[in-house]
């Protein structure tokens, strides 16, 4: 994983004030980055510029490089703990209070890719990816007011259940997208 230090310093450069409204924060960012090594998305200047609800170009030089050089690190790194089968190491600890966490920015980061690439989080065994998917959904609040999701939001141990499931839900989830049929 990125040093302490390093996540810290661009968690402080993405809350700037002269960050876009709709830039990221760290654990977005997070949420993001990995949904796209799930599906093996490369990482393109056009999703950096997304994270940070702007294009790149509108940064001084040496400020974009530097960004685009910290997520190039962290996507690395979140692909090689997916790939060595190894838990992610998450920007956010599960909670059951998930209105306005850390966890709930992660979990829109996610969700923005899956909404993004919708062709790329299909499998031929629906029901395993929708039970794999569901934990980052409800974690996200996104489908909070839907009929379905709400007996979710009212089992706080089913809730804390999904919600410490995640780290292992995203190997899960990226061996089933990835795996040879």
């Amino acid at each position: 994983m990125t040093s302490e230090t390093d996540l810290d310093a661009l968690a402080d450069w993405l809350e700037d004030d002269h960050r876009s409204e709709d830039c990221l924060d760290i654990h977005g960012l997070h949420g993001y980055l990995t949904a796209l090594v799930i599906v093996q998305e490369p990482l393109s200047d056009d999703w950096l510029n997304d994270t940070l609800g702007q294009p790149l170009s509108d940064l001084p030089e040496a400020e974009a490089q530097q960004f685009a050089d910290s997520c190039v690190t962290l996507y690395r790194e979140i692909s090689d703990e997916l790939y060595s089968d190894d838990q992610v190491a998450l920007s956010f600890e599960p909670d059951i209070e998930w209105e306005d966490s850390d966890m709930q920015a992660w979990a829109v980061g996610f969700m923005e890719v899956v909404f993004a690439l919708p062709d790329r989080f299909i499998h031929t065994s629906e029901d395993d990816l929708a039970t794999l998917l569901l934990p980052i959904e409800v974690a996200s609040g996104l489908f909070a007011d839907e009929a379905d999701y709400r007996p979710f939001y009212r089992n706080k141990t089913l809730l804390s259940q999904m919600f410490n499931d995640i780290p292992d839900i995203l190997t899960d989830l990226y061996l089933l997208l990835n795996s040879p049929a």
